[in-house]
């Protein structure tokens, strides 16, 4: 055999032939349709901005669609548009927010726009698994349709034995992350909600808190879907008429979806790993951080926030409250709140934020490294300490999350901005000029004077139509793209469902159809190869 045709010992055929079986298995991730809900103000847009970015950073699949309602009739939809991601879309639904044409209630929002959302997409979802986020949420690894490659990274508390958990995602068989939410459901009216006779009426207290006591994401199949997010649009109302002001605004949507779930008889694997969020919960994927060595290359504090591929780490940090790692003797801490952040950060003039924060009694900066170094330290006195790791975990979860976003303004600037932009990073997080004047709420006192801009845009941006009707003009000229959903149900078992749409089918069949091309080329290269390697004995 020819040496050049060996790579380390290894015959090029079969490098070939890995290739293609590469190329295959990349089909089968791209089957992920991510999806996450907003409103259409400057709070939200930021987060949508550092989200799809994240997932950019870490090598995420599939198609990403942000879904927007209450949107003004002045909103720039060419900015909600702009996005890294290449596979990214932005659905616009009616306004939910309103509750029987009067009570405001933004939790509508996303039951009621996520089923709009299946029901209406343009291109319609093809894609067999759908993962349903939150816009406060930066990507650490990829989400897959067969879960984590390593299955010793799935964590899992329960009663169930670890050998029964699985993440994979198929029909009949979704996932989702542990929330405390409790089961406090079981004990609504149900009947009045589900509907007598329903089997949501039928699970009892321990079941609900082993296979619906969770939150985002949320991972089904787009078969199972359909139901769940129709149920969940209907029940979220009923919760609200039927049960009042005894569940909380969030509650009431989040116990919503356990009931569609639990309606249509569809358990989930409750598990721990996908996620981190409250520093002083279980349930969560802190185990990965309380592990950690300080000098792994999964520190974000003292490395780039991307880790290395198939890392002991959460999938996803979820940044609704505050983070407070780093506290001086004075008891005047360092702090990241969502709420802190400045609307306009995106904006080609506008700084990038710093390592400095004010909560009212004076800026302090702090470095990365700083952070780090207070977590881990004995004497370390972090906001909240109830967990022996409660600094080092906040520590990670600032790192992870500000370095994420910071990196996001970069490159969003580098593509759409003109040369010239500002790299400086020396924004403040809560800047005292703009807060002293406003009373604080419990999370601080958000920006909001300071709206995302078209100034600086390169000109092809700079003038771009950011109007609704241009906008639904581009959804409906996106070009039709095929469904592999085949590949999930065959996973599962099981066998095509009666009510799937004709264009999955269509593209299904197109998809078998292209695996005999795949074959035919590789038993082609197979036989020019051998040629070669008889040519040069």
């Amino acid at each position: 055999m020819a040496p050049e045709l060996l790579v380390k010992g290894v015959p090029l055929r079969f490098l070939l032939l890995l290739s293609w079986l590469r190329f295959v298995w990349s089909i089968s991730e791209d089957d992920i349709h991510i999806v996450f809900s907003t409103d259409c103000g400057g709070y939200q847009n930021w987060q949508a901005t550092a989200l799809t970015y994240s997932a950019l950073m870490v090598g995420q699949k599939g198609h990403i669609t942000r879904i927007v309602t209450n949107c003004p009739d002045d909103a720039d939809f060419a900015m909600m548009r702009r996005s890294l991601y290449p596979n990214f879309h932005v659905h616009i639904t009616p306004n939910f927010t309103l509750d029987e044409g009067s009570t405001y209630f933004p939790y509508y929002n996303k039951p009621l726009g996520v089923d709009h959302w299946i029901k209406n997409a343009v291109p319609p979802v093809t894609q067999s698994v759908v993962v349903l986020l939150d816009p406060d949420m930066v990507f650490v690894q990829p989400l897959r349709p067969d879960g984590v490659k390593n299955k010793d990274n799935i964590l899992y508390t329960g009663y169930r034995t670890r050998r029964d958990v699985n993440d994979s995602v198929y029909e009949g068989h979704p996932v989702g992350q542990n929330y405390a939410i409790g089961s406090n459901w079981v004990s609504f009216k149900r009947d009045l909600i589900c509907g007598s006779g329903s089997p949501c009426t039928e699970v009892n207290f321990r079941e609900a808190n082993e296979f619906y006591a969770l939150g985002p994401p949320y991972l089904l199949h787009r078969e199972d879907a359909k139901k769940v997010f129709d149920a969940w649009a209907k029940y979220v109302k009923r919760v609200r008429e039927v049960q009042g002001k005894k569940v909380a605004d969030m509650l009431s949507e989040m116990y919503a979806y356990c009931l569609g779930a639990a309606h249509h008889e569809l358990p989930h694997q409750r598990l721990d790993h996908f996620m981190v969020s409250n520093h002083v919960v279980g349930g969560e994927g802190w185990k990965f951080i309380d592990e950690l060595e300080t000098m792994s290359k999964h520190n974000p504090c003292l490395n780039p926030p991307k880790p290395p591929e198939d890392a002991a780490l959460p999938l996803l940090v979820h940044y609704p409250g505050e983070i407070i790692p780093y506290i001086d003797p004075k008891g005047h801490g360092w702090k990241f709140h969502k709420k802190h952040m400045p609307f306009n950060i995106y904006d080609c003039t506008a700084d990038i934020p710093g390592w400095s924060s004010d909560d009212l009694r004076g800026p302090i900066t702090v470095t990365p490294e700083q952070l780090w170094e207070t977590a881990i330290a004995p004497d370390s006195k972090c906001a909240r300490k109830r967990n022996p790791n409660s600094c080092k975990r906040q520590a990670w979860a600032a790192c992870q999350v500000h370095k994420t976003i910071q990196e996001s303004i970069l490159r969003y600037k580098e593509k759409f901005c003109k040369p010239g932009y500002s790299k400086k990073l020396n924004g403040s997080l809560l800047h005292p000029k703009l807060v002293k004047s406003v009373k604080i709420d419990p999370y601080g006192a958000p920006i909001g004077s300071l709206e995302q801009t078209r100034k600086g845009l390169k000109d092809e941006y700079m003038h771009e139509d950011g109007s609704k009707e241009y906008h639904l003009k581009l959804q409906r000229a996106k070009t039709w793209l095929p469904d592999f959903s085949f590949r999930r149900k065959l996973t599962a078992g099981g066998n095509s469902s009666d009510n799937s749409n004709d264009g999955s089918i269509q593209s299904s069949v197109l998809f078998v159809a292209f695996l005999p091309v795949l074959c035919g080329l590789l038993i082609l290269s197979y036989f020019v190869i051998r040629g070669g390697e008889k040519k040069t004995k």
